[in-house]
């Protein structure tokens, strides 16, 4: 099991320094604050997935970026569960 979590932890940071790493995950634990807290349960998710979306160090205004704005208004992608889930509606 310990061997599983290295693996996957290795893959999911290959080609980014540590800065990236922890920068990534103290975003991602900010974004679960925020959810738990209720913030990411208003009808506009905007702001929440805009943020979210701009720390995952895409090109601005590049396909993936549009990618996961979309995405995350729907609920989904790396965004969507935890900044808003269910969607926007």
């Amino acid at each position: 099991m310990e061997e599983l979590f290295d693996d996957l932890a290795k893959g999911a940071s290959a080609g980014l320094s540590r800065r990236q790493v922890f920068r990534r995950f103290g975003w991602g634990m900010a974004m679960v604050a925020f959810a738990s807290l209720g913030f990411a349960g208003s009808n506009d998710c905007g702001k929440l997935c805009a943020e979210c979306c701009n720390n995952l160090d895409f090109p601005p205004r590049g396909p993936e970026h549009g990618q996961c704005l979309s995405d995350c208004h729907n609920g989904l992608g790396p965004c969507g569960p935890i900044v808003c889930p269910g969607g926007g509606a």
